[in-house]
């Protein structure tokens, strides 16, 4: 069983998304009042595996608005 109260779990993830860097658009969609703090960390995480797995698979320049970031999908596109 965790050492932590619910609350002070959230804070730790209200701490992690303060550390991200987060563009303003994504600040701005995902806000305070916007995703959920777990929802939003875990979004993050996915898109830096993505980015990783096509780094590895060869790609160069990586853009993940082409690799679809965020929609968890395991599909990556074809290297130009």
């Amino acid at each position: 069983m965790s050492c932590w109260s619910k609350e002070e779990l959230e804070n730790m993830l209200e701490d992690v998304i303060n550390e991200l860097d987060l563009s303003e658009e994504t600040a701005a969609k995902h806000g305070p009042l916007g995703t959920p703090p777990h929802e939003l960390v875990r979004m993050v995480l996915d898109q830096k595996d993505l980015q990783i797995k096509m780094i590895k698979q060869g790609f160069k320049e990586i853009n993940t608005e082409q690799a679809g970031a965020g929609d968890c999908s395991d599909k990556a596109p074809r290297n130009p």
